[in-house]
């Protein structure tokens, strides 16, 4: 994390992501020279950043002190207009996450921090944190081949580590240590700032990013569900903060992990066979075991009186770790609800079966039809 522009912490007070880019780095207030090239500027402003710290390092440029953008991707930058006098005069968003189908398995090579076993320790801890997020669908592991790979290298002595951004369905590809950052970092403040760049890696963007005026809205997506402000002190997102300690993910950053990668449902569905219900969804990665349970919704109402009440009965059936299961205790009829009316009086009856997955972090339930009403 680069100390003054790379801010630590999983954007939660207006908790904002970005994709298809690289991304963070922390580092001290001072400014690095721009880079005298009017094409690459407004290509990193149709991305929705800066231009007035350009850092050109080749291959990528870095701005806003902590984001890697690499030149391929800005030349597939698109522009448009803005009436907002604080944006660019180019603007271009991006909203991509990891894919579904890899963000429970993310691997990472942590092999290149052997020679700086302070870091990797962090590194390792770092991991633990992103996968006891309860309810949360992220999980990273270490090994090979990576899809994300942690080097030492020893860059601008202002910056801390930086990181790259998801692209294509897949996690920022790097997260760079800095060797030859200034400052002593203890552990607690090497945990804070794996944290950080992982969430780079997952399209979390700062936290803070508008106090830090590093570009404006357009150039990023809420999370739904967390503060627009971008006053939330204790979230691992802010930037900036490369020598804070670890001390938890805020509230609003457990609520964007969650809001972005909630844990997935299952897809049931009924068919007669037999005359039983039989439900079956497909396996789930991850999940442990299904719950299911026969549900009965009654919604009463009385025109005369005003009167009116829902009730639902919960009949739990068991639990399997395969993906169907025969309801053999009520036959199928093919409805799935039923009324009645008598004069004033009317009622309806509703019935579905439920399918929970179980996680070693969570749970998750989805609800089907259940074509068992006597009407």
């Amino acid at each position: 994390m680069r100390m003054n522009h790379s801010r630590a912490a999983l954007g939660a007070a207006a908790l904002v992501l970005v994709g298809t880019l690289a991304a963070c780095s922390d580092a001290p207030t001072e400014s690095a020279p721009m880079v005298p090239e009017a094409t690459l500027e407004q290509q990193v402003a149709a991305m929705g950043f800066r231009t007035d710290n350009i850092r050109d390092m080749g291959a990528y440029v870095v701005v806003e002190g902590d984001i890697r953008l690499s030149k391929a991707q800005l030349r597939l930058a698109q522009p448009v207009t803005s009436n907002d006098p604080r944006r660019p005069s180019f603007q271009y968003r991006t909203t991509e996450l990891v894919g579904s189908t890899k963000v429970y398995n993310i691997v990472v090579d942590l092999s290149s921090l052997d020679s700086d076993p302070g870091w990797q320790t962090a590194a390792r801890e770092a991991l633990t944190h992103w996968n006891g997020i309860n309810n949360s669908y992220v999980r990273l592991v270490e090994g090979g081949p990576a899809d994300i790979t942690v080097e030492d290298v020893c860059i601008d002595d202002r910056y801390a580590a930086d990181a790259s951004w998801p692209s294509n369905g897949n996690p920022g590809p790097t997260i760079v240590v800095n060797s030859c950052f200034r400052h002593y970092t203890s552990h607690a403040q090497k945990v804070h700032n794996m944290v950080h760049e992982f969430g780079h890696t997952l399209g979390l963007r700062h936290s803070n990013y508008v106090q830090l005026n590093e570009s404006d809205p357009a150039g990023a997506v809420h999370v739904p569900s967390t503060p627009t402000s971008g006053n939330d002190p204790g979230s691992v997102m802010n930037g900036g903060t490369p020598l804070n300690n670890w001390a938890g993910f805020s509230a609003a950053d457990l609520t964007a992990v969650r809001t972005l990668y909630p844990l997935p449902k299952a897809s049931p569905s009924v068919v007669n066979w037999g005359g039983y219900p039989l439900i079956s969804w497909g396996a789930l990665q991850g999940a442990s075991s299904y719950s299911l349970v026969y549900l009965v919704t009654w919604k009463y109402s009385n025109k005369g009186t005003g009167e009116s009440f829902t009730t639902t009965d919960h009949y739990p059936l068991g639990s399997t770790s395969g993906t169907s299961w025969h309801d053999t205790t009520r036959p199928y009829t093919g409805a799935s609800l039923c009324d009645w009316s008598y004069g004033f009086e009317t009622s309806r009856e509703t019935y579905h079966y439920s399918v929970t997955a179980s996680f070693t972090n969570g749970s998750s339930t989805a609800f089907v039809n259940a074509p068992t009403g006597q009407c």
